[in-house]
């Protein structure tokens, strides 16, 4: 894998080819049918007909490891991504600690929003990326391997209109009974969406549930932790079909 920096790049082949694929990703996904993006959800079901009527495509997620924070901005803006600013990462931050037993204080991760122009006309801010700058004091070559050859933060995310928690309630039910998918949480980010934040809520492909897409957001304007609160989540289910994820021979073709 081509995973090591070029001299005076900032960021590795394999990263640029990752961030090539989350653009032409996003781009398509920007104008599928909602039922094409959820498959193998039964199109006529109530997780396709709910997301439709309550939800929009917003953009296609990548982890991306740069040099530094700086530089990593830098390429994005020379590529004319027209990065939008960085905040820090609350969820991934928290999620790459658990993961690799990190010092979450000291898990040093940003993210930001490339806009693009997509085939509808449209100039959306349709990739998001997180970066883990490889100057951190908590990066290790075997973080990086681990994320890049698994995609554990590749995410497909739709925008939630007017969200609350009777419609959130009914999303998670139907995504977990017709989409396949498990809840597995989520969180508040204070940095991003306006002045109460934003609210997002992660799902896992279940194991025997074989699609491209593995991971899924629903981002919400606004403090909703009272929901996430309250909310179960499908624990041992997730731990389940991410221990299958990371079995060889499992990754789908992309």
């Amino acid at each position: 894998m081509d995973s090591e920096l070029s001299v005076g790049s900032a960021f590795s082949g394999t990263d640029l080819r990752r961030l090539d694929d989350a653009i032409h990703d996003a781009r398509r996904a920007s104008t599928a049918a909602v039922s094409s993006l959820l498959e193998p959800a039964v199109a006529e079901g109530e997780a396709t007909s709910l997301t439709e009527q309550n939800c929009v495509f917003d953009h296609c997620a990548v982890l991306l490891f740069p040099l530094t924070l700086t530089a990593g901005l830098r390429h994005l803006e020379q590529r004319g991504l027209a990065p939008l600013p960085s905040v820090p990462s609350t969820v991934v931050r928290r999620r790459l600690s658990e993961r690799h037993g990190l010092d979450p204080a000291r898990c040093d991760v940003h993210l930001t929003r490339l806009r693009l122009e997509l085939p509808d006309g449209r100039r959306h801010p349709a990739v998001e990326v997180f970066l883990f700058p490889r100057d951190s004091s908590t990066f290790d070559r075997s973080i990086a391997a681990s994320e890049v050859a698994h995609g554990f933060e590749d995410h497909t995310a739709f925008v939630v209109d007017r969200p609350g928690p009777p419609l959130l309630a009914r999303l998670v039910t139907a995504w977990r009974s017709e989409a396949g998918l498990l809840w597995e949480g989520g969180g508040h980010n204070p940095h991003e969406g306006g002045p109460d934040g934003s609210t997002v809520l992660y799902f896992v492909r279940e194991h025997g549930q074989p699609s491209r897409r593995r991971r899924f957001e629903l981002h919400c304007a606004g403090d909703l932790r009272s929901f996430l609160d309250r909310a179960p989540v499908d624990t041992e289910a997730v731990r389940h079909a991410y221990r299958a994820w990371r079995r060889p021979g499992r990754d789908l073709p992309a």
